[in-house]
């Protein structure tokens, strides 16, 4: 989910599902967004994949209603050849908030919001092969998913909640004063 932009990674995702389905043919790739990659990342898959869809810009309601039924959230970012990269993409607390597991990547401030490991998975960027792992090790294992799933849930209630957030930044304010 996102905008289909170098940044993004999408790429990679669409090479590592290639080899997803080479082992669970009937995963199905969801891509929700638009940018100015998109044809180019449609055709890429229309070689690669058997099961994919690209739905463009969609509604929160819609997106929600995708990531309910999802079983990974991947989020491969990487930093562009003219040097843009993430800061910590919404979509990736988000997704934990819903206790859906993530594969990202050891990018900006992914790491800050994934416990590799334990809420999700971190690959290098632009590495399909840890990305097709860490996909196919959630997908394949219910217990660890479960796992992941009840731990992301816990990590952002407990790490990323506003009220706690404005509190905390308003005791950093108010030492300052």
């Amino acid at each position: 989910m996102g905008r289909l932009t170098e940044k993004k990674g999408c790429e990679y995702l669409i090479k590592s599902m290639a080899r997803v389905q080479s082992i669970l043919p009937n995963t199905k790739l969801i891509i929700i967004g638009d940018g100015t990659l998109r044809s180019e990342l449609e055709a890429l898959a229309a070689k690669l994949l058997t099961n994919y869809q690209f739905l463009g810009v969609q509604p929160s309601d819609i997106v929600k209603s995708w990531m309910n039924r999802a079983q990974v959230l991947a989020a491969p970012s990487v930093t562009a050849a003219q040097g843009d990269s993430e800061g910590l993409p919404t979509v990736v607390v988000e997704a934990q908030a819903m206790a859906l597991p993530v594969v990202s990547t050891f990018h900006a401030g992914i790491p800050e919001a994934i416990i590799n490991g334990q809420t999700g998975f971190l690959a290098a960027e632009r590495d399909v092969d840890g990305l097709t792992e860490y996909i196919l090790t959630l997908l394949k294992d219910n217990e660890k998913w479960q796992s992941f799933s009840i731990k992301a849930r816990e990590h952002i209630k407990r790490n990323f909640d506003n009220s706690k957030q404005i509190k905390a930044l308003e005791s950093i304010y108010g030492s300052c004063l």
